[in-house]
């Protein structure tokens, strides 16, 4: 019997697809790298169907890859020539709201913007806000990649909220991890450990979470620098003044330009700064005025925005933007990130790169946490062109990793940086490879990504 004939056994048949067009959604993701043709699509709506799939797979040896949203940047979402997409963005119940305790459990298929709505009815938020795809980006995607976004320099990235886990093992084994004390010392930390395996230890298939509380106020703000590392100095300079900032968001030149082409913003084509504070009217004031005189000490000054503009609605275009500014280019794309006051020298860096190879870089970035992306647009069908474009994009992360920084501050390894893990993680990679065999004997669970078994 055949895996699809063993699937077709527990599973009904609007849940298993070998259409052609289910399997070419299903073999790609958001990354620039090639699509893989799976055997099959299966669409999981319980974590008992969860189990009954693994085990399936685990006794045929078949990959399995399990699949969201599919916004993946890194090909963590690929799958394997021969294996099993696993799609659990049916799987969108919120199990179990607590608010008095701050707590909620869902299903990982819930889309973080649907989530947060739900929850502002209580006046409460789950702060991680992953960018500009908050509105199709699944909780269990965020787990996968311990994703961060705008606000995490305040409030932390996805891990610093996950209390408890039920999950399914690449043997079919289900088990709950955590539980929902706020504060623990008992035992490994299995949770955190799964956070950021962008799934292959185990597929999730419930996640409680703690929350926050919406803020009592919310002020926005921008500011403008004649130079990248001006701004990119500001920025340290507020993180060691220990100011209470939300959110604190870098610009370069080049991705006000693409704005500006994309949407018409009439935005000045300078570096810039966007900043949010929380708290009541007199925090904000008091920590904007501290933020502005940084700012203007290091020759920067107020970037007026026209009449409605929102800062974080101009931000959630940035990657947008520079996809288009030119037709039929390719952004190859990585998430550095490193010691705070390594910016200036890492922005520098980034168009020093661009200049002499005369190939365009925008660089932005959550530059609170020290995360900065720098997105190469090249020509993929010039070939000397794309691997001058592969030849920096690794230059960047060799730097970031010779300033003791990390490959990927949110988006995860998947195929994308999987050449120059080792250069961060050396000889403890052995140990990854033996706790990855203790979750998944037989190596099916998204075997390929973040390093080789």
């Amino acid at each position: 019997m055949t895996i699809i004939e063993k699937l077709q056994k527990i599973l009904p048949s609007d849940q298993l697809s070998t259409q052609v067009d289910h399997l070419n959604v299903g073999s790609k993701d958001e990354s620039t790298l090639d699509a893989v043709i799976p055997l099959a699509v299966v669409r999981a709506k319980t974590a008992d169907q969860i189990c009954e799939i693994v085990k399936i797979c685990h006794e045929t040896k078949t990959p399995l890859t399990t699949r969201g949203a599919g916004s993946a940047l890194e090909g963590s979402t690929i799958p394997s020539a021969d294996g099993i997409v696993l799609d659990v963005s049916l799987m969108t119940e919120i199990i179990e709201f607590n608010p008095d305790d701050l707590q909620v459990t869902v299903q990982p298929g819930i889309i973080y913007d649907h989530l947060n709505n739900h929850l502002k009815q209580e006046s409460l938020f789950f702060p991680p806000s992953p960018g500009g795809s908050g509105d199709i980006a699944t909780i269990g995607g965020m787990v996968s990649t311990n994703a961060s976004g705008i606000y995490s320099v305040k409030y932390g990235g996805t891990k610093d909220y996950i209390l408890e886990l039920e999950i399914v093992t690449g043997d079919g084994r289900f088990m709950k991890i955590g539980n929902r004390a706020i504060k623990r010392s008992s035992g490994y930390n299995l949770v955190d450990l799964i956070s950021g395996s962008e799934g292959t230890l185990a597929v999730i298939t419930s996640i409680t979470l703690k929350l926050a509380g919406l803020p009592e106020g919310r002020l926005k703000t921008a500011f403008k620098f004649e130079s990248a590392t001006k701004a990119a100095q500001a920025v340290s300079e507020i993180c060691k003044y220990g100011i209470d900032i939300a959110a604190i968001e870098f610009l370069d030149k080049n991705v006000m330009e693409a704005l500006n082409l994309l949407k018409d913003y009439n935005l000045e084509e300078v570096p810039a700064l966007f900043l949010e504070f929380h708290g009541s009217d007199e925090v904000v004031n008091s920590n904007n005025e501290m933020a502005q005189s940084i700012c203007e000490e290091l020759g920067g000054s107020p970037l007026t925005l026209a009449d409605g503009q929102n800062p974080w609605e101009i931000r959630h275009y940035v990657t947008e933007s520079i996809k288009h500014r030119k037709p039929g280019y390719t952004i190859l794309r990585n998430d550095v990130a490193f010691p705070i006051s390594k910016l200036p020298e890492m922005v520098n860096y980034c168009h020093e790169l661009s200049k002499e190879s005369n190939i365009m870089i925008h660089a932005f970035g959550h530059v609170g946490l020290g995360l900065l992306h720098a997105l190469i647009l090249a020509d993929k069908n010039n070939q000397d062109e794309w691997t001058k474009a592969i030849e920096i994009n690794d230059l960047i992360i060799k730097r970031t990793l010779g300033l003791r920084g990390t490959i990927s501050g949110e988006h995860g390894i998947g195929i994308g940086h999987k050449n120059l893990f080792e250069l961060e993680h050396g000889d403890s990679i052995s140990l990854m490879q033996k706790i990855k065999k203790q979750f998944d004997p037989h190596n099916i669970l998204n075997p390929g990504k973040i390093f080789d078994i």
